[in-house]
């Protein structure tokens, strides 16, 4: 960590450069009050605040309004930024449904990373809004989802994220990279909501189908306005997982059942899933909706009178 008096001394809305300095700088910087000074630099950097001087170059009627200026940047920063000390207690909201009861508890661990405390605590908030509504698009008879999320943010963790049972441990440097990346919460979450467990003998967990389902709900419901990913109709498969499999999915229950993916939850759930149940529920089998789905793919890229 530079000493304070190394840092640049003019921040310009134009320097990319210098926010991704500052960005390095946090990574590794342990100390809360260094912290604070690094954030100051960021914010100023991005809202295109300009430090020229010093307050003793400035005339006597401009002093205290610009000490003021800086004094609120610093403030602000304390109160929306500054991350928790590594030893504070792990951040937690209640999810509750219309009612207004409580149905599960979302805590926040950031202690390895404190400079992604405010990252982790939208997430945190996002989980308490979606946990009830994945819940209910995923309900089944009988099923009572976790009481209680953990999210984890790991420093050295490397990939995207992972989630074991209710625990979901997220890779910090991927936050880092893509901090506009809500949708990665709300896919890990809907693996706490589904609870999959093995199979039973004779019968399958395809994890390209629970990957799908995964990225269903977040494509289908949480970012539904979002751009599909292009499916190569005579590369993809359904096998694909992930988008590919969810906008599959999402194409199948706008033209052969609208529930189809609650229903296909149900024996997923009950260690009971069989790839005959897409014939039982939509009239044809899995092959036969992906061939119609990817004629579909080929009919929307062939020029008009072709």
């Amino acid at each position: 960590m530079r000493a304070n008096k190394d840092l640049p001394k003019r921040y310009h809305l134009n320097r990319p450069d210098l926010a991704q300095a500052v960005a390095a700088e946090l990574r590794t910087c342990q100390d809360v009050k260094s912290q604070q000074r690094l954030l100051a630099a960021r914010r100023a950097a991005a809202f295109g605040l300009v430090f020229r001087t010093s307050p003793s170059n400035l005339a006597p009627t401009m002093r205290v309004p610009f000490l003021l200026l800086v004094g609120l940047l610093v403030s602000s920063v304390r109160a929306a930024e500054v991350p928790p000390a590594t030893n504070e207690v792990p951040w937690s909201v209640n999810a509750t449904n219309a009612e207004g009861a409580t149905v599960a508890r979302i805590t926040v661990d950031t202690s390895e990373v404190p400079d992604l405390a405010a990252w982790g605590r939208h997430a945190g908030a996002l989980c308490a809004e979606w946990y009830p509504k994945i819940t209910a698009l995923l309900a089944s008879e009988g099923f009572t989802p976790p009481h209680s999320v953990t999210l984890r943010f790991r420093r050295d963790m490397r990939g995207v994220a992972a989630t074991g049972g209710n625990r979901i441990s997220i890779a910090a440097d991927y936050v880092r990279d893509h901090t506009n990346d809500w949708g990665m919460v709300i896919h890990e979450l809907t693996h706490v909501v589904q609870s999959y467990p093995e199979p039973e003998p004779g019968c399958a967990k395809p994890g390209w189908l629970v990957e799908g389902i995964a990225d269903y709900i977040r494509l289908a419901h949480f970012e539904p306005q979002a751009r599909r990913p292009r499916i190569n109709p005579d590369r993809a498969s359904y096998r694909d997982a992930y988008k590919t499999t969810a906008g599959f999915l999402e194409w199948a229950e706008k033209t052969h059942d609208r529930h189809l993916v609650q229903q296909l939850n149900q024996p997923l759930r009950e260690g009971k899933f069989k790839l005959e149940l897409f014939k039982e529920y939509t009239g044809k089998t899995v092959d036969e909706l992906w061939q119609e789905f990817a004629d579909s793919l080929r009919a929307k890229t062939q020029p008009a009178g072709a």
